[in-house]
This record gives structure tokens, C-alpha cells and sequence, in this order.
């Protein structure tokens, strides 16, 4: 979304010795102000990145991309009721082969509001390599060029649901988070965040599978190509969300998986009895071997998936989605992943070792006589299909 000549608007531009200034008059009235926050506005930060990023694009006359953001500092908040100009200025201007650095501050007289020093990279060259920045800023932007939402399915973990939903939000441009039933204070959670995201809501509680099938259609039906799956009890890691990006740049098509460390502190024993048990069966019935089966941090390719549907409800249904991958030969990727796990007695799980290991071991039963009669001849015939 272009801020220029709609969130904010050009006044004048002046050099100076050392590079040179914008004033610029903020729109006070712009929606943005009022989802962030209403009766009390505050310029977001992101929006101040990209208001620096326009004026370069302003002053060069070619299009950028933030490849870097270093030593970041929001000093002031600006509220466009009682500072609705600025000046914006950028100083120690340096062209490089591949883009310019610059420092650059905003303010008013003697206040300063934000600071920053920014690489920004010819839009030309990122567009044909498709590098992954460093940046947040650069992420969210590859992740809607992707076509990228994240899903966060939840139920009952509104103790962690804020502190993932920021960290998440740093990074994703479209969340949809499925409150799966919750009875917790999920909802109220949920409605503090309803500017930034996608909700969708049902009761009763239908199941982690059930959840996922939810997000999935609302995914499509807004027009994304694929969905970063994650949990809401914290056990993620938002910063991993980058290697997501840059797995999909080199495998574009195909699911990335997070695989987890399954001999890190705090990993419960049942989980990695329950995960190589699982990777046993799965490799039995597809041929291929993965370190983590049972991950629920992926990113899934909906067009490849289109019509693919679980028929199971709960835990065992990212098992299900990951063996009918396999068997209609979408590429599947494993990529090292971060996991938090507290302590016993403070974590908070809806796993139920006995049912849901029995469901999943049923579920491997009939996936074992599947691959028999339908996964391995359908993965050859569509591996012929294709090579002719």
C-alpha cells in the first residue's frame, strides 16, 4: 500500500550540506489513525519506514525495497492531532552497486521522533534474485509478493495468545487466527487485535484438523497461494518465520516443514516417542524420510493442495495432510526450527497421549494399506505423467 499523497503528503524539499529534507503533512483523518489508536492516534512504526522508503523512491526517481534496517530507534510518539508536519531528514547518502545507505531522522524543531540508519536495494535487483532481507520489513513485503498468509489455529491458550500474536505480527502481513471453541478469554483476546487480523470463530470445540481445514478455506478465499501454519502456545519461534520465506524462494510449489530439536530440554518424553514413532510409519508409507513428522509449524502450498481435505479432526490430521502430500508428489522440504517447551506444570497442551496416540496409530494402519493399493502406485503414475 502506497502512504504518499494518501497517509501523508509532500510540503516542500530542501537540500542541505550534508544530504536533504522532506516536510511532509500527516493525514490525521486516514484510516490507519483510526484502527491505531482511535481517540488517541499514534504513527505506527512500520509506516514510518515506509514514509522514509517513499521519499527515497520520491528523490531517486526508481523504485526500492528495504533491505536493511539498522539501529532503529522510536524516540517520540507522533500524534498527527498535535503534530500533524514533520521534517524528515536524510543525511550521509552513499549509492552503492546493488542500492543506497542513508541515516535519517524525524522531527519537529527540537524533538525527535525516530532514527534509523537503511540500506535500500534497487527494486530491479531484488525483484531478479528475490533475496531475503534481514529486515522485517523486507519479509512482510516477500510474503505478500508469495502470496503468504499465516494460520494460527487456537483453543484455550489465551495466556500465550497476545505474546504470539506480536511476535507474529512483526513479521506476517495477513494473520488468520481459528478460535477453535475456546472458553478461556480467547475471544476477548481476539478483539483487541481485529484491525490487524482474520478471525474466525465457531463453537464447540472441533479439533486441531477441523481448525486447519477452516483456515485453509478462508486462506483461499482470500486468494493466498499458501498458508504458514503455527501453534498459539508459544512453543514457536516468530524469528524462524524468515527461513520459511527463503525455503519457499528456493523450493517454490512445495511444503516446508520446521523440524525441531527432539533432544532439547524440556522436550516431553511422550512428544519424541509419539514424533519417531511417527517418522517410522510415515517413511513405511511414502518412501521418504523426514526428521519431523509431527511439527505443526509448516508452510503449506494451497494450489497444490486444492480439494485436499482431512478426514480427521484432530492431532492426527497434520500427519494425514503430510502423507497425501507425499502421495501426490508436492515437494517437502525440512528446515531447522526454534521450540520453546516450559516446563511441566506450567505448559499448557490439549495432546491426549492415550486417544490420540490410539487415533494416531490408526490412522498409520489405514495409511499403511493406502499406500499399498493407492499412495505408492499414484505417486508413480503421476512421476511417469510427468516425465512424459
Amino acid at each position: 500500500m502506497k502512504l504518499i499523497d494518501d497517509f501523508f503528503h509532500i510540503l516542500q524539499m530542501h537540500e542541505n550540506e550534508s544530504g536533504f529534507v522532506y516536510t511532509i503533512a500527516l493525514n490525521k483523518d486516514h484510516f490507519i489513525y483510526r484502527a491505531h489508536f482511535p481517540g488517541n492516534p499514534i504513527t505506527p512504526g512500520v509506516c514510518i519506514i515506509q514514509l522514509c522508503k517513499e521519499l527515497m523512491e520520491h528523490r531517486l526517481k526508481r523504485p526500492l525495497f528495504v533491505r536493511r534496517a539498522l539501529n532503529v530507534k522510536f524516540l517520540s510518539v507522533i500524534n498527527p492531532e498535535a503534530c500533524d508536519t514533520l521534517q524528515v531528514v536524510f543525511s550521509k547518502v552513499a549509492t552503492v552497486d546493488d542500492g543506497c545507505k542513508v541515516a535519517v531522522s524525524i522531527c519537529r524543531d527540537d524533538t525527535q521522533f525516530a532514527r534509523a540508519s537503511l540500506f535500500f536495494q534497487w527494486r530491479e535487483i531484488r525483484d531478479s534474485k528475490l533475496e531475503i532481507s534481514d529486515s522485517r520489513f523486507g519479509i512482510r513485503d516477500l510474503m505478500k509478493q508469495a502470496g503468504v498468509c499465516t494460520v494460527i489455529p487456537t483453543y484455550n491458550n489465551n495466556a500465550f495468545l497476545s505474546g504470539v500474536l506480536d511476535a507474529v505480527l512483526q513479521y506476517a502481513p495477513s494473520v488468520i487466527v481459528v478460535n477453535d471453541g475456546s472458553t478461556d478469554g480467547t475471544e476477548e483476546t481476539l478483539n483487541r487485535y481485529r484491525q490487524q487480523i482474520k478471525i474466525v470463530s465457531y463453537s464447540p470445540n472441533r479439533g486441531k484438523g477441523h481448525a486447519l481445514r477452516r483456515g485453509f478455506d478462508e486462506a483461499e478465499k482470500s486468494g493466498y497461494s499458501y498458508a504458514l501454519t503455527m501453534d498459539s502456545d508459544g512453543q514457536h519461534d516468530a524469528r524462524d518465520i524468515p527461513k520459511f520465506v527463503e525455503a519457499l524462494r528456493r523450493h517454490p510449489d512445495s511444503m516446508i516443514i520446521g523440524s525441531r530439536n527432539l533432544r532439547q530440554e524440556n522436550m516431553p518424553a511422550a512428544n519424541t516417542f509419539a514424533n519417531r514413532f511417527s517418522n517410522f510409519w510415515f517413511t513405511m508409507q511414502t518412501g521418504i524420510r523426514l526428521p519431523d513428522t509431527q511439527t505443526g509449524f509448516r508452510l503449506y502450498p494451497l494450489k497444490q493442495m486444492k480439494g485436499m481435505r482431512t478426514f480427521s479432526s484432530r492431532y492426527e490430521a497434520e500427519l494425514e495432510l503430510l502423507i497425501r502430500s507425499a502421495w501426490r508428489n508436492i515437494p517437502l522440504h525440512p528446515i531447522p526450527v526454534r521450540v520453546r517447551y516450559l516446563p511441566e506444570g506450567e505448559r499448557v497442551t490439549h495432546f491426549r497421549p492415550g486417544i490420540d496416540f490410539l487415533r494416531i496409530s490408526i490412522l498409520n494402519t489405514l495409511a499403511v494399506v493406502g499406500a499399498i493399493f493407492y499412495g505408492y502406485p499414484a505417486r508413480l503414475f503421476r512421476r511417469l505423467k510427468d516425465g512424459i
